[in-house]
């Protein structure tokens, strides 16, 4: 399963629906565009049931209620104990009688916070889904999840090509109907995923741009809050980002800002992605969000400074995702600088964790990057 990691090769569909414990099985990911779920593979549907129903993910469809809709919507797995008493089915009821289904189970494949799409499995006998086989089907969406995001890292990182996109947006103010002076320059310098799609982002502007900052802040609902830091004639800044549609969609299919720029009121941005990633997908995504974005550039690229990346992914493959955050936070936070511009405190407050815990996950963070780097050969490495 593991081995053929994506949602039209997941072999899980088949085992699950070769058993005698369920009637058959699919797997659907959501085209943002429409708000549906489009069916990527399936086994066991002899009934034909795939063939005559539609799901949407739109709040105000009455398709989007379904289980399929609200895994989606919660990323929680959601079971239904006997589908001939809920309403909810009603959009899909007459095929799933014909096909005789009584219970059915949609599990979320997620990694992180990140939705790659939905299992969903259907049974015909009394307590399917149920105790310990609930658990197991939830855990094993988190594992297809985890193995979906490992295997898009590694085609990312072992692709000798990237496909890059360049976006601009003049007058970025007045599209979003802000009154501000437009001077001054905002440059994005590091981007932290966390949880519950979440994000913290690094920043740096001219002194001439703090009050168009602080009105975008006031303005998009999901730049949540910002924290200054550092000094000089530019200032350093952390920025909470909340369900960011540009950047959850990148994130989620695999890719990256690489470069951010707004420049007296002009916004400019750069993302690149894996070879064969959904680009249509990111397109649609940003001129969703900025009508005016312009796309200047879409092209294939050779990656630059290969040696450097394939170092740092060295370095750092063997940490976890809070490992990953604390310590990235840390640093680009200023943690590390003389005096240091956070303290360890201050740091665990932007990733809304306790201190102990931040310092625990930094901790182990930093010995994993030095055993990486420092110890001999076939020396035990921390893997905690």
């Amino acid at each position: 399963m593991v081995a053929l990691a994506d949602l039209e090769r997941v072999d899980v569909r088949v085992h699950l629906a070769a058993t005698e414990s369920y009637l058959f099985a699919w797997i659907g990911d959501v085209d943002v565009a429409d708000q549906t779920v489009n069916v990527r593979t399936e086994a066991g549907d002899e009934e034909g049931y795939l063939d005559g129903i539609a799901v949407s993910v739109d709040p105000d469809d009455e398709r989007s209620d379904g289980p399929t809709g609200r895994a989606i919507q919660k990323r929680e797995i959601q079971t239904t104990r006997d589908i001939r008493d809920d309403s909810r089915y009603d959009p899909w009821r007459g095929h799933l009688e014909e096909c005789g289904v009584r219970l059915s189970a949609a599990i979320p494949i997620v990694h992180e916070e990140t939705i790659y799409g939905v299992l969903n499995v259907y049974a015909d006998r009394a307590k399917a889904f149920e105790g310990r086989e609930r658990a197991v089907l939830s855990q094993l969406g988190e594992v297809i999840g985890h193995a979906i995001a490992a295997t898009e890292r590694k085609r990312a990182l072992m692709s000798d090509d990237v496909v890059e996109l360049e976006f601009r947006i003049r007058n970025l103010f007045d599209e979003l109907d802000i009154d501000v002076p437009t001077t001054g320059r905002i440059t994005l310098d590091h981007t932290i995923p966390i949880e519950d799609d979440e994000f913290l982002v690094y920043e740096n502007m001219t002194l001439d741009a703090i009050d168009g900052l602080e009105a975008v802040v006031e303005t998009l609902p999901h730049w949540r809050d910002v924290t200054y830091r550092g000094g000089g004639t530019e200032t350093r800044f952390e920025l909470r980002l909340s369900e960011p549609p540009v950047l959850s969609t990148v994130a989620s299919l695999g890719g990256s800002v690489e470069d951010a720029v707004i420049e007296d009121g002009n916004y400019q941005m750069t993302i690149h992605m894996a070879p064969g990633a959904e680009v249509r997908q990111v397109v649609d995504t940003v001129q969703d969000a900025y009508p005016a974005a312009e796309l200047l550039k879409h092209r294939q690229l050779g990656r630059r400074n290969d040696t450097v990346e394939h170092a740092r992914h060295a370095l750092t493959s063997d940490l976890t995702a809070r490992q990953r955050s604390a310590l990235e936070a840390a640093y680009h936070a200023g943690y590390y600088e003389w005096p240091r511009d956070a303290s360890g405190e201050e740091v665990a407050e932007s990733l809304e964790i306790a201190p102990p815990t931040f310092n625990q996950h930094l901790r182990k963070a930093q010995r994993k990057v030095f055993d990486s780097l420092l110890s001999s050969p076939g020396r035990y490495r921390s893997t905690e």
